[in-house]
């Protein structure tokens, strides 16, 4: 397989062969018991001929295999249509076979929110890390510049202050390190938002210390729409647009007068899981006076997707997307346990098994049988899951109920394995993960 830019299969697919050797820690949630008292590995639990519905015990956390190829292929193709570059989130999974999948679908980098992340994905092979994020304290600064540091590594860096460049400066000059693979993209941020610059004037004093403390390359304008509107209403998206005119003014006037530099096209990274289809096509429109540049999303949910929140207003639901919808590939296996009232039924899954800060999750399987679709779940405690039928008779005790996720990301943090399944649920690969 050629080696495109931006990840060294060898070292991914090696790492990932000692991560499957890797003893995982006795009575794990979600796995059965242990054979002949000897740990599970992850290699173990994928050959073991396992199926999730029969033989797991409840809660455990599954990923349906073919939903997660559909929705790679799926971005993959609609990035190369729209000639956007990807660098999804890695922190939504922090599973490295899952990003080796992405990389394999057209993946240009990865993008993390921390230094150790950054850390985590050069040790897989990732060579081109983008850190949506700024870094301050010594310690993570100077993971950051030895990895920028070795040969074949590209690392992009946001930063919003002329104090965090001179922290970087600060610890290049006490290592001796010299990161040639350091470009700095400027944060532009919006007002009551989170990090980013507030004004033109704060993003071109960045840039002046940038170039002449000669710290590294400004690399282009990084920037993140999510706080500027909360939906697709009319009033949200005039909001996003006013905050992308900022965006891409900065970007067109700095260009224009020379402010980035290095070998390669200026960046451009916008663009979460809500709305990027949106957000491309405005900046696209803006910015079509210039000839060359790269325009970089940062989607961390497309892959795993969700029967909630973005099933409902992502980008693959929306009239004029020309290609089949993402899939929700993230389940959560439960256990009715207890129904102390008709109108009562307790599963043993909560909060600390499933995410519940994007909307709601919800029994996807069984039905009700009078067609209403899934059952909501309206309230988690650490350890319980309450659902309120209208049918007294639906969900009895030992129901084994599979709970669809409303927003990924608060639930694959809860789980050290996720288990890959085929469509008749059989185990088929095991994902670890690496918060």
């Amino acid at each position: 397989m050629p080696q495109p830019a931006g990840i060294d299969y060898e070292v991914m697919e090696e790492a990932l062969r000692s991560l499957d050797r890797i003893p995982l820690p006795p009575g794990l949630k979600g796995l059965p018991p242990e054979a002949g008292g000897r740990p599970w590995t992850p290699t173990g639990v994928s050959g073991a001929g396992l199926n999730a519905l029969r033989d797991l015990p409840t809660p455990f956390a599954m990923l349906r295999r073919s939903a997660l190829h559909h929705n790679a292929e799926v971005m993959g193709r609609w990035c190369a249509d729209n000639d956007v570059l990807l660098a999804p989130h890695g922190k939504t999974t922090m599973a490295p076979a899952l990003w080796k999948l992405q990389f394999e679908s057209g993946t240009w980098a990865m993008t993390v929110a921390l230094p150790h992340q950054a850390v985590t994905a050069h040790r897989f092979g990732i060579r081109r890390i983008l850190l949506a994020n700024e870094a301050a304290d010594p310690v993570a600064l100077e993971s950051l510049v030895r990895l920028a540091a070795e040969p074949g590594t590209e690392g992009y860096s946001f930063v919003d202050s002329v104090a965090v460049v001179r922290a970087y400066r600060a610890v290049i000059d006490a290592t001796g390190t010299e990161p040639t693979g350091l470009r700095f993209l400027i944060d532009i941020g919006v007002p009551k938002g989170r990090t980013g610059c507030r004004s033109r004037a704060e993003a071109e004093a960045v840039a002046r210390e940038i170039c002449q403390t000669r710290t590294a390359v400004v690399g282009g304008i990084g920037a993140y729409e999510g706080p500027a509107g909360e939906d697709r209403s009319p009033e949200s998206l005039a909001s996003v647009n006013s905050y992308l005119n900022s965006v891409t003014g900065t970007f067109r006037d700095f260009h224009t007068a020379g402010v980035f530099a290095g070998d390669h096209p200026p960046v451009l990274s916008i663009g979460g899981s809500e709305i990027f289809e949106k957000v491309t096509g405005y900046v696209q429109h803006q910015l079509t006076s210039i000839d060359e540049y790269r325009l970089v999303i940062r989607s961390g949910c497309y892959l795993v997707h969700d029967h909630g929140h973005y099933a409902a207003v992502g980008p693959s639901v929306q009239p004029g997307w020309a290609y089949t919808p993402f899939q929700g590939a993230l389940e959560v296996g439960a256990t009715v346990v207890s129904r102390p009232q008709t109108d009562l039924a307790l599963l043993n899954v909560g909060r600390r098994d499933i995410g519940f800060d994007e909307g709601s999750p919800s029994v996807i399987d069984p039905l009700p049988a009078d067609g209403s679709g899934p059952s909501p779940i309206v309230e988690l405690n650490d350890q319980h899951a309450f659902v309120r039928p209208d049918d007294p008779t639906f969900l009895p005790v030992g129901t084994p109920a599979r709970v669809g996720i409303s927003h990924p990301c608060t639930t694959l943090d809860k789980w050290r394995v996720l288990l890959v399944v085929d469509d008749e649920y059989n185990v088929v690969d095991a994902a670890t993960t690496i918060f």
